[in-house]
């Protein structure tokens, strides 16, 4: 890939997007499954409307305030479903009102800037939202003033220059009264950007292209009783878009997409384009939903997998991607790169990133901090993250096996530290060879004065060998047999243990018992002795 400068315009021409995974994405996308009724949403033009369907999906989320406190409440509403946050900010469907196979989810609050989220569908969905109060801060504005009169409006980084008497109601009359504002500006400095963002996976109504702000402005005018005021025909009201705090205009493009927040769609759409000028991007708009200036381009994609103790899939991991550039060589695309976490949901998380750049994914969970550095994919490609959180986790026991004398001399014993533990299956507890290589015959010695090796006696491997456990499962006595004897010889012997996993079995099969090792205690051997064969 090219290694591109913040200084050169060429960075901008790459395609990249971003996808929220606080709406987070499993592999296998589900078909879609009507639950409902397709209906148009109450106030659309007639000629593109709205349809909306519900479809079944595990949505979740939690709302909270701009101080990450949980927000109760809240009217949280998908398609035909509504409810609302409890003391937890919490809230769950077991269906979503889709368009176009994106569910669609809007929060409204008195006090408070209305949210519209949204994501593609998938099986299962998590977001977690912010919810900002209208006032006045340093990034937000609430005023009153006369609708005859010019007006130059400003909260953070956006400005915004109303003509005299350019607003009408609902029905399109001329409205001469007093007018409300209220104004909230997002800019790529802010670090819950993110959470607080109209969309929250910047998807755009172009295929393929997702955009990446410059800045939010979130603008809402109303009258005395509450009513929405809009710009009257033909008014083209300038606004201006100032470059977030220690962000340099070098290397900017002269002209970028302006785009406006379709709330019925979930999707931003390009209505004009903002020019540089100085510090700030300005254009002009002819109605006042969310606005953003900003860089549109491809994207790849990234898998997180997250799991912990026997590969358990983690649920609400927290993840951050992260450019991981060498010295000054970030690409001016970071540069406006949303600020914010993901989330994983049942495991997964699909995050939507610039193509062929060195990154860094960070994943938070149960206080663990795990990191993974990879080269993402070209265009529509993807790359796969798999996250262990696995530091606390009781990964298995240690086993300790002593070797000793049975009752009889036909006989001995495997002494288990601690009980040999049930196996996380169907199956029963296995016998201590079970998990080595096998017993071993030292030497052998026949009857009489003869000295000889004798392959006749088996200590039985597998399924086949005799022995049981005791009550607790802390021994195992093992019954020796000859298999065959032609000089029917007495047989007189040593056995030992080894602690070499068992050829047959691997490494899962310690797993199902959650045993981590094996040890022997003692390995001097016990005497074996047994009379003339054969024991068949």
């Amino acid at each position: 890939m090219k290694t591109i400068q913040k200084q050169k315009l060429s960075i901008v021409n790459r395609k990249s997007s971003i996808v929220n995974c606080t709406l987070s994405i499993l592999l296998l996308f589900a078909a879609i499954l009507f639950a409902g009724c397709t209906e148009n949403t109450p106030g659309d033009d007639p000629d593109n409307p709205v349809n909306v369907v519900m479809q079944d999906l595990a949505l979740q989320g939690t709302v909270k305030d701009e101080s990450g406190n949980p927000l109760s409440g809240v009217k949280v509403t998908t398609g035909t479903l509504d409810t609302t946050t409890g003391s937890d900010g919490t809230f769950a469907f077991a269906q979503a009102g889709t368009v176009d196979d994106r569910a669609v989810v809007k929060f409204e609050k008195d006090g408070y800037f209305t949210l519209t989220r949204s994501g593609d569908k998938a099986d299962e969905m998590y977001d977690e939202v912010m919810m900002y109060p209208k006032g006045n801060s340093d990034i937000s504005l609430q005023t009153t003033f006369d609708a005859s009169t010019a007006q130059t409006l400003q909260a953070g980084g956006v400005k915004i220059e109303l003509p005299a008497s350019c607003f009408v109601d609902a029905k399109g009359s001329a409205y001469s009264g007093t007018v409300h504002a209220d104004i909230l500006y997002l800019d790529a400095n802010n670090p819950n950007m993110r959470k607080m963002m109209p969309g929250g996976d910047l998807a755009t109504n172009q295929k393929g292209k997702m955009m990446i702000p410059v800045g939010t402005a979130d603008v809402v005018f109303t009258d005395d009783a509450g009513n929405p005021l809009k710009i009257k025909a033909k008014t083209n009201v300038p606004v201006s878009y100032a470059l977030p705090s220690g962000k340099s205009a070098d290397g900017l493009p002269a002209t970028v997409p302006l785009w406006s927040f379709d709330e019925g769609r979930g999707v931003w759409r390009q209505e004009g384009s903002a020019t540089l000028k100085g510090n700030a991007y300005s254009g002009t708009a002819t109605h006042f939903s969310p606005k953003s200036p900003g860089l549109d381009d491809e994207y790849s994609r990234i898998l997180i997998e997250a799991v912990t103790c026997d590969d358990e899939l983690v649920d609400r991991a927290v993840i951050t991607v992260e450019p991981n550039y060498p010295g000054s060589l970030t690409p001016l695309v970071w540069d406006f790169w949303p600020s914010g976490e993901y989330y994983t949901r049942s495991g997964f998380c699909l995050i939507y990133v610039p193509v062929e750049v060195p990154v860094k994914v960070t994943g938070r969970y149960n206080g663990q901090t795990k990191t993974a550095t990879l080269q993402t994919a070209k265009s529509g490609g993807m790359s796969n993250v798999h996250l262990e959180f696995k530091d606390n986790c009781n990964n298995g026991i240690d086993i300790i096996f002593n070797l000793k004398e049975g009752p009889t001399m036909q006989t001995f014993i495997v002494e288990c530290v601690p009980a040999m533990p049930k196996p996380v299956s169907p199956l029963d507890r296995m016998d201590p060879l079970a998990f080595m290589k096998g017993s071993g015959i030292v030497s052998a010695k026949t009857g009489g004065d003869k000295d000889a090796w004798n392959d006749g006696v088996t200590i039985y491997p597998d399924k086949d060998r005799k022995g049981h456990w005791n009550a607790d499962f802390t021994e195992f006595t093992y019954n020796c047999r000859q298999v065959y004897n032609w000089e029917e010889l007495l047989w007189i012997g040593f056995v030992y243990l080894v602690t070499e996993p068992n050829p047959y079995y691997d490494l899962d099969f310690f797993k199902l018992y959650k045993i981590r090792s094996i040890k022997v205690l003692e390995n001097k051997g016990v005497a074996i002795t047994m009379p003339p064969g054969p024991y068949l």
